[in-house]
């Protein structure tokens, strides 16, 4: 009789051969923090499920990656929930040893272990869309992404020198008087296009991740609201902060969230808020489930449509999760 494994306990690993898809597991784990196994089935371009979660397996058990415990109550309540990945010990030690990578001097199961479902639940809504848009630049053919990193080595010395480079401070007028706030985004990446001539070739995003949870508006600016983002880029755009911070000279802010009433709301904010400092183009929106059905065109903060680029349409994978 053959003894189910448990989820979350290692059993005895025999040494194993790893492969160059293996690698590819690591890798994009390190870039991403927590991905799951349908992420990284479509990641290295997999056409077995079963396949693959065999492997992940052996790869747990032999600590190369690892399943975070985080995720435990949502595996017990949602069906066929897919298992979610760390970077494990062993795999970390390999992208070290392998690609001279500074990683963190960390025991890596005991900082996945530390981490609280919301936590992974954010991170993994982030990684939703940045491997939906590694899926689509592949398909496009003619684009690539210009990953955070790219960004900070092309930054100027001022902001690589910085102990948070994706984080810059914002000049808001509240109520007649000036407050000084601080915006990160979820996320900050670019596309490049490599059929276009040089100068129009390159966009880049800044994009929030929605989960639902958060205020549109506040009466104190002081406190966290989609409304103080929306006036902290803003006074960006305004300031072209975003020239001073990274040396790019247009951004856009893209941001998924979860229903079309909250949208509605979103582009009412932004009207109320900032309409008169702002261009209605530079705020995108789109929600979940849009993704989810492959709807991907972006409406601006006046219902225009927007797409970007050639990839409106292609941005293919979803695992099916809520944010």
């Amino acid at each position: 009789m053959t003894t189910k494994k448990s989820r979350f306990r290692r059993s005895t690993s025999s040494t194993i051969q790893l492969t160059e898809r293996d690698i590819t597991i690591f890798l994009a784990l390190e870039q991403h923090r927590f991905l799951t196994t349908d992420h990284l089935l479509a990641l290295t371009d997999g056409t077995s499920r079963q396949g693959i979660t065999r492997r992940l397996r052996e790869l747990y058990d032999a600590k190369y990656v690892d399943r975070p415990r985080a995720q435990m109550m949502a595996l017990s309540y949602a069906d066929k929930r897919p298992m979610v990945y760390a970077l494990g010990n062993e795999g970390a030690a390999l992208l070290a040893n392998r690609f001279q990578m500074p990683l963190p001097d960390v025991y890596w199961t005991e900082k996945n272990r530390r981490v609280k479902e919301k936590f992974v639940e954010h991170t993994l809504g982030i990684s939703d869309f940045m491997v939906a848009m590694e899926i689509a630049c592949r398909t496009s053919g003619n684009t690539r992404i210009i990953t955070k990193d790219d960004m900070l080595t092309a930054a100027p010395e001022a902001t690589r020198r910085k102990r948070h480079p994706f984080r810059w401070q914002t000049r808001i007028n509240w109520n007649d008087q000036w407050h000084e706030l601080a915006i990160v985004p979820d996320i900050i990446f670019g596309l490049h296009y490599t059929n276009k001539p040089e100068g129009k070739n390159k966009a880049y995003f800044m994009v929030e991740i929605d989960r639902g949870t958060m205020p549109i508006t506040r009466r104190d600016i002081g406190q966290s609201s989609f409304a103080r983002k929306l006036h902290s880029y803003a006074d960006t755009f305004e300031r072209k902060l975003h020239l001073k911070q990274f040396g790019i000279k247009n951004f856009r802010v893209l941001t998924v969230t979860t229903s079309d009433e909250r949208v509605e709301t979103m582009k009412a904010a932004f009207r109320s808020e900032i309409a008169d400092k702002a261009p209605a183009g530079l705020f995108l929106f789109m929600t979940k489930e849009q993704v989810q059905k492959n709807v991907f065109e972006w409406t601006n903060g006046e219902d225009g449509v927007v797409q970007i680029g050639r990839l409106s349409r292609r941005l293919s994978f979803c695992s099916g999760r809520q944010l």
